[in-house]
């Protein structure tokens, strides 16, 4: 059987909203993993959203006619 390793995470909140919680039986754990995983997701697709930003700046600085002739290039010497 496989385990994932683990860390353990505390967190304080207000005694309303904890209350509040289980109240609605609203699984704490799960719903702070799925709202950390989301929060990853979200953070990865704004650094790929930077990355893209900056290598369309570089492609419109070089320009496409540049880049269409450095492929030709490189295929014509294979």
């Amino acid at each position: 059987m496989f385990y994932m390793k683990t860390a353990n995470i505390n967190v304080r909140i207000e005694d309303w909203i904890y209350q509040k919680l289980k109240q609605l039986n609203i699984n704490i754990s799960e719903t702070i993993r799925v709202a950390l995983i989301s929060e990853i997701e979200k953070t990865r697709i704004e650094d790929i959203l930077k990355e893209l930003d900056t290598s369309s700046k570089a492609v419109k600085k070089m320009g496409v006619n540049s880049i269409v002739s450095e492929i030709r290039s490189s295929r014509d010497t294979r």
